[in-house]
C-alpha cells in the first residue's frame, strides 16, 4: 500500500482531482455563487420552463376564444329566432296584400254587376298532385253556397262549385274536364267554349274550341264568359289565347288559353251564389 502512494499513478490520480476541484471552484465563482449542481439544473430547467410559459399562456387565449365562440353561437341563433320572426311577419303581410288586391277587384266587380250577390271564402285544402287544381273552401249550403255556383277572383273566372256540405264546398277548376265555360274573344266577338285536356291542364292551360278555320283570333287575344246556359255570367275573364291552331279531326280551329290568374295559387276567392240572368 505504501508503494502505491509513492506510485506515478497515484499522483497522476491527484492532478486530476485537483483539476477539477478547481474546475468546481471556478465555476462556483461564475455562476454567482449557486452551486455547479444548481447552475446545471438551472440550465437544463430553463427551456422547460419558458416552454411551459408559452403553453400556459397559449391555453389561456384558447380558452377565451373558445368562450367567445360559444358567445358568438348564442348571438347567431337569437338572430335566426330574429330572421323567423321577420320571415313569418312578411308571410302574413303577403297574404294580408293578396287579400286587399282580391276585394279591391271585388270592389270592382261589384260596381260594374250590381245584380251579382257574393259569398267571401278562403281555400282550406287543395291536392298538389291533382293536375285539376281542385281545391276546397271554408263556405257550404250554411252560407248559402250550392252546386253550379262560380268561383271567380276578381273579374276573373277560377271554376265552379261542384261537390258541397254543410261547411264547405269542392270547386272544379277550368283544368278540369267536367268543366266547359260557354265564352267569347273580346276582339272579335267570335263564340267558342273551353274543354280541358289533360297534357294542357298539367301545363296551366285549357283548349278554346269551336273557333272558324279562318278564325281572326290570334295570340294575346283575352277570352271572357259569353253567358249562355245561366251557369256563369258573361264578362268574366277566362284568360289570354297563347297560340291558335288548326284541328285535325275537322274545319275549324282551336287555341290555347292560359287562365288570367291561376287557380293553383289563389288563397282568397268570391262564390257568385245570384246574378240576374241566372238559370234557375
Amino acid at each position: 500500500m505504501r508503494n502505491y502512494f509513492r506510485s506515478i499513478k497515484f499522483k497522476y490520480t491527484l492532478c486530476v482531482l485537483a483539476v477539477l476541484l478547481l474546475g468546481l471552484f471556478v465555476a462556483a465563482v461564475s455562476s454567482g455563487g449557486t452551486s455547479p449542481f444548481s447552475s446545471a439544473l438551472n440550465y437544463v430547467l430553463t427551456p422547460l420552463n419558458r416552454a411551459a410559459a408559452y403553453l400556459s399562456e397559449t391555453l389561456s387565449d384558447w380558452n377565451a376564444g373558445f368562450r367567445s365562440s360559444a358567445r358568438y353561437i348564442e348571438e347567431i341563433e337569437s338572430l335566426k329566432e330574429e330572421v323567423e320572426d321577420y320571415r313569418q311577419q312578411l308571410v302574413e303581410h303577403e297574404k294580408l296584400q293578396q287579400k286587399l288586391a282580391s276585394y279591391e277587384d271585388f270592389l270592382g266587380v261589384k260596381s260594374e254587376h250590381s245584380d251579382f250577390v257574393f259569398e267571401p271564402a278562403a281555400v282550406i285544402m287543395r291536392d298538389g298532385m291533382d293536375i285539376y287544381a281542385s281545391f276546397t273552401i271554408n263556405k257550404g249550403t250554411q252560407d248559402g253556397i250550392d252546386v253550379d255556383m262560380p268561383v271567380i277572383y276578381g273579374k276573373n273566372l277560377l271554376g265552379v262549385v261542384r261537390e258541397v256540405s254543410l261547411t264547405s264546398a269542392v270547386v272544379y277548376t277550368v283544368f278540369h274536364p267536367d268543366v266547359s265555360v260557354s265564352a267569347y274573344e273580346m276582339r272579335t266577338r267570335e263564340d267558342c267554349y273551353t274543354e280541358a285536356e289533360n297534357d294542357l291542364s298539367a301545363e296551366g292551360s285549357i283548349k278554346l274550341m269551336g273557333l272558324a278555320r279562318t278564325t281572326p283570333v290570334v295570340a294575346g287575344g283575352i277570352v271572357c264568359t259569353s253567358g249562355i246556359g245561366g251557369i256563369y255570367p258573361r264578362d268574366l275573364i277566362i284568360g289570354t289565347v297563347t297560340q291558335v291552331m288548326s284541328s285535325e279531326a275537322d274545319i275549324s280551329a282551336y287555341a290555347v288559353v292560359q287562365p288570367t290568374v291561376d287557380p293553383r295559387t289563389a288563397t282568397d276567392v268570391f262564390v257568385i251564389t245570384d246574378f240576374e240572368d241566372k238559370a234557375q
